[in-house]
């Protein structure tokens, strides 16, 4: 199982989120590095993954944006048996 973790050290920056999550979870060349695309890619993972957010570093790296991930992660989780948030 693949554990990815979000903070801010990991995404200090928007760009630097979907980058690492891209790289990390192997998308296709076609991800777009928005939140769109995250919930796209998410919904399409057939290996079990983890993706363990430490939302206070993450709100503070990221402000309301962190929130909008978050949300989506969730969404994702719900359609997604495959991803898991502790």
């Amino acid at each position: 199982m693949n554990v990815v973790i979000l903070d801010g050290t990991t995404a200090p920056t928007k760009e630097a989120l979907h980058q690492y999550l891209a790289k990390e979870l192997a998308f296709p060349d076609w991800y777009g590095g928005n939140l769109d695309a995250l919930f796209d890619c998410l919904t399409a993972v057939s290996e079990e993954i983890t993706i363990s957010l430490d939302e206070a570093a993450l709100a503070e790296a990221l402000g309301p944006y962190a929130q909008r991930v978050g949300k989506v992660l969730n969404r994702a989780a719900e359609k997604n048996p495959k991803i898991h948030l502790p």
